[in-house]
């Protein structure tokens, strides 16, 4: 297993971790209690990690999750399948659950 990223929150592993998942990668979060010892252990211990199962995929993994930190919220997509206009942080339609593209 590789560490692919570490989180500022676990909603932020958790996010990362289901992108990575739709991607086909599969990913685990640790350190999940140990953000409840926050103060007891240094911060740098005590954040969410993600890591990759398959050291193979470590790299496609990075590449996925830059990508998705460097959409513009502000875009906004429409869908290739049914049309329906999507915010641009957005993977898939909220309407038909289509794949977007970036914007």
């Amino acid at each position: 297993m590789k560490r692919v990223h570490i989180a500022a929150t676990l909603l932020d592993a958790q996010l990362a971790a289901d992108t990575l998942a739709g991607a086909g990668i599969a990913a685990h979060i640790l350190n999940i209690h140990a953000v409840g010892a926050l103060g007891d252990l240094p911060f740098l211990h005590a954040q969410p990690e993600l890591w990759v199962e398959n050291d193979a995929h470590a790299e496609r993994a990075r590449v996925i999750l830059a990508e998705t930190r460097d959409v513009p919220l502000s875009c906004e997509k429409p869908c290739p399948h049914c049309g329906e206009v999507n915010p641009g942080h957005f993977l898939s339609c909220w309407h038909c659950d289509g794949g977007l593209s970036d914007c």
